[in-house]
């Protein structure tokens, strides 16, 4: 049932209105992790629900171009995730002290 109804908050809202985090919280009496998580659930079943730091807010794509404007930026952020990790990975083989080794 929340499910739903998040889904009808999302599918009214667009790129220039989008539903906020605070809204959904408000909404359904919830903090802001259980938020970001409902919006997650719905990506898992593939619904195209897009958001962007610059509004933080979400809204799902009304056309596919603006979904694939919300794809890359939503890839290049995993990418940047991923570099990262593998720059830490490496930091550690390379004989960077782990503070396990120091207890």
């Amino acid at each position: 049932m929340r499910e739903e109804r998040l889904k009808e908050m999302l599918e009214k809202a667009s790129k220039k209105k989008p539903v906020t985090r605070q809204a959904i919280c408000d909404t359904f009496h919830i903090g802001d992790r259980k938020a970001r998580r409902m919006i997650e659930e719905l990506r898992e079943q593939g619904v195209r629900v897009c958001g962007l730091n610059t509004t933080e807010g979400y809204w799902i794509a009304k056309s596919q171009d603006e979904y694939e404007q919300f794809r890359r930026d939503y890839a290049a952020k995993a990418a940047t995730i991923f570099r990262r990790v593998k720059n830490m990975d490496n930091q550690c083989e390379e004989g960077q002290v782990n503070f396990l080794e120091l207890l």
